[in-house]
């Protein structure tokens, strides 16, 4: 019961502290509107690139002719860039190395076989990373077989225009992917979370300053009680402030939070509960706000720095630093969960034992006596 008076005791006194909540409530939003405003190009694809196509043509009729000459033409152009090829094992080679991301094979024959009634193919060989190329291909086949059917009915005139019975291939750049809004949404809140480590801070030092502490010491109550009363009320003030964060963020701002209500809830919980722990130690061991409160601020902007909190960034040396940060385990759980729609295990247990262990280091850092 002791342990829920302290607690509610802090909470009431973080509530009360106006500028502190104003600032926690309000620069967050702005934030996100200004850094997903203008870092949104970074998030919105607006051009595709040509995608390099080997072409293997062994065929001596119209077929491989005119596959190529519709290749090369301008309803493809700007989305495939030829590249002959001289066998099927060099196109292998080719496709290994990189140097070319599909296969086009024309067999011998292929017209010939076309025209006499056969069934034919023309082999496309190609990886996933770029699925527009597929459709380009059977859009001519298609063609091909309206051509051969009219030859069949007895009316060439059908197949004459060609080009005109292609279809159109519509491309996709906007995915399954973050807009800025959506991205800053997160990392925002994460960076704002960390530097909520200044209510676990100031539930310390304000008690310091003001001899409240001298008076607990006093008191007939466990030093474990202080400080867990301390850490709860703290946390319950913190884990307040992103819930309604991620409320405004995603009814007003329209972010894409599109995922489990518990998972969210939960991550954003582990990671109050570390950024007000992570704020009682720094309080415990220098007993001062003013460098515990600078000390926060330079770690804050290490750990969303690294974690691509503030502009997403790859590498090997960032990503075993980001280890390191705790937004970058509460970034992959959410972005995983939202946008892949899977469940990141390995970055739940990280954000899980980051929790206990600045919990535990906060309770220890409380059994220090001030003089």
């Amino acid at each position: 019961m002791k342990v829920w008076t302290i607690a509610y005791y802090t909470a009431l006194r973080h509530v009360r502290d106006v500028k502190a909540m104003a600032a926690f409530l309000l620069l967050p939003l702005i934030m996100m509107l200004m850094l997903g405003t203008m870092q949104s190009s970074k998030f919105t694809p607006t051009k595709v690139e040509p995608v390099n196509v080997g072409f293997l043509n062994k065929d001596e009729g119209r077929v491989g002719v005119e596959l190529e000459k519709y290749l090369l033409s301008q309803k493809v152009q700007g989305l495939v860039q030829l590249i002959p090829v001289s066998d099927i094992a060099e196109g292998n080679e080719f496709m290994n190395t990189g140097k070319i991301n599909s296969l086009i094979h024309v067999p011998t024959h292929l017209s010939n076989q076309l025209l006499d009634g056969e069934e034919v193919q023309v082999e496309f060989y190609g990886k996933e990373d770029h699925p527009f190329i597929q459709p380009i291909v059977e859009s001519f086949i298609r063609t091909q077989n309206l051509r051969v059917v009219a030859d069949h009915a007895g009316n060439p005139a059908a197949g004459t225009e060609s080009e005109s019975s292609i279809r159109e291939v519509k491309l996709e750049t906007e995915g399954k992917i973050p807009t800025g809004v959506d991205y800053y949404a997160v990392t925002t809140m994460f960076q704002f979370l960390l530097l909520g480590a200044l209510f676990g801070v100031f539930a310390v030092t304000k008690d310091i300053g003001n001899h409240t502490y001298s008076r607990f010491l006093a008191a007939p109550v466990y030093g474990s009680r202080i400080t867990l009363g301390k850490l709860l009320g703290s946390l319950i003030t913190l884990y307040g402030i992103s819930m309604f964060l991620f409320l405004v963020s995603k009814y007003v701002f329209r972010a894409n939070w599109d995922t489990s209500l518990w998972m969210i809830m939960l991550v954003l919980l582990l990671f109050a509960a570390i950024s007000v722990s992570l704020g009682m130690i720094m309080a415990y061991l220098t007993k001062s706000t003013l460098i515990s409160s600078l000390s926060l601020f330079i770690l804050s902007f290490v750990f969303t720095l690294i974690s691509g909190g503030i502009t997403p960034i790859d590498g090997a040396v960032f990503d075993t630093l980001s280890r390191f940060a705790p937004n970058s385990y509460g970034q992959k759980i959410l972005f995983g969960s939202i946008y892949d729609g899977t469940f990141m295990s390995s970055a739940m247990r990280g954000l899980a034992l980051y929790t206990g262990i600045t919990i535990i280091l906060a309770m220890v850092s409380g059994r220090r006596r001030v003089a």
